[in-house]
């Protein structure tokens, strides 16, 4: 490779770190530069190695994002496992912005089994979807500090009645109401697949049973 090529690659890599502010003109004379480079070197097809770096690192974030989603649907199971117990146990669980008396907190004994626990309640306007914060508590917890994850997470709870409140009774519902959980598995970590992976099967190896009971 010419020591021109050279020049307009690492041209290219540092017009495309500037993102939505990229300059679209500079980019086209960038083009225009690489042409007529090719053209004195009689090469017909050339490709950058920039876009194979792009395409492996794009590759490489999407395995981290599934890995991470399968984390997150794992909490999930926890929280709905949670919900279901507690209206077992009281017949409803019931939520409300800004929480008080009437946002429920699960029990001790479903909190020693599962190692999650209701914090507040907040939604973004009124009568949109809620936003429940958990915490992560017990040996749930102690994995989550030895890994260096935030100990809290919030889930999405789907409101059907438009109010600032509301509460579920049927258990074979519960699924219908989690939204999405969002843990921030990521942050200060630079985390690759094998840590999110090696993550997951610590967390979820010591309810393996719990949930396949649930389950089947």
């Amino acid at each position: 490779m010419s020591t021109k090529l050279n020049e307009i690659n690492d041209k290219l890599a540092e017009q495309l770190t500037q993102g939505w502010s990229l300059n679209r003109e500079d980019l086209f004379n960038l083009g225009v530069e690489l042409g007529r480079e090719l053209a004195a070197h009689n090469l017909v097809t050339y490709r950058s190695p920039i876009w194979e770096k792009r395409e492996k690192e794009n590759k490489q974030d999407l395995e981290i994002r599934n890995a991470v989603d399968k984390i997150e649907d794992f909490i999930a199971t926890l929280v709905k496992l949670s919900v279901t117990e507690k209206i077992e146990e009281t017949g409803s669980w019931s939520i409300a912005k800004g929480g008080g008396y009437t946002l429920e907190k699960f029990s001790d004994e479903i909190v020693k089994k599962y190692n999650v626990q209701v914090l507040r309640c907040d939604m973004e306007s009124y009568g949109g979807e809620f936003t429940v914060t958990f915490s992560v508590e017990g040996e749930l917890a102690k994995l989550f500090k030895k890994h260096n994850v935030y100990d809290q997470f919030t889930v999405r709870i789907y409101n059907d009645c438009g109010e600032d409140h509301q509460a579920i009774y049927n258990v074979k519902e519960v699924d219908n109401y989690i939204d999405s959980v969002t843990a921030h598995i990521r942050d200060g970590n630079g985390w690759e697949l094998g840590k999110c992976e090696d993550f997951l099967l610590e967390i979820s190896k010591p309810y393996l049973f719990l949930i396949t009971k649930n389950i089947y």
